[in-house]
């Protein structure tokens, strides 16, 4: 596998994303896009991932990076190919991660990636444990 670039957290220094020139996804931006869609990311579909898609296709110059990849089933990610739809990766810095998909019926819509799940609240009873713990 060969890279062009990989990004990280200014902070931690943990590894955010990177770009590849292969044509696949190598198995660590699968993972990542996995970890971030969760489900299919066509608006309407909430399947399972089965494809790693470019959102701009490789033969229009669509890079294999986490920015412009997607997780989709199988059947959206075949329909996205189909004639008259368009989709294109939308780039907010600071944002979830989004790409705009255009229909063959003249329908656009905004697909954002789900929101990071938030810590879980301790109960008072593990912090009552916890304490315990480190008092001793």
């Amino acid at each position: 596998m060969t890279l062009r670039n990989v990004y990280s957290c200014p902070l931690s220094g943990a590894l955010t994303a990177m770009e590849s020139q292969s044509r696949t996804f190598p198995k660590g931006l699968r993972k990542l896009i996995d970890l971030r869609d969760r489900t299919c990311r066509t608006p309407w579909c909430d399947a399972p991932i089965r494809h790693h898609d470019h959102i701009l296709s490789r033969r229009n110059k669509g890079a294999t990076t986490a920015h412009n990849g997607a997780g989709l089933c199988a059947g959206c990610n075949y329909a996205k190919e189909g004639d008259g739809w368009t989709a294109r990766p939308v780039r907010r810095h600071g944002r979830t991660h989004l790409f705009d998909l255009g229909t063959p019926t003249g329908h656009h819509y905004r697909s954002a990636a789900p929101r990071l799940p938030s810590a879980a609240r301790r109960s008072e009873i593990e912090a009552i444990l916890i304490a315990h713990l480190r008092a001793s």
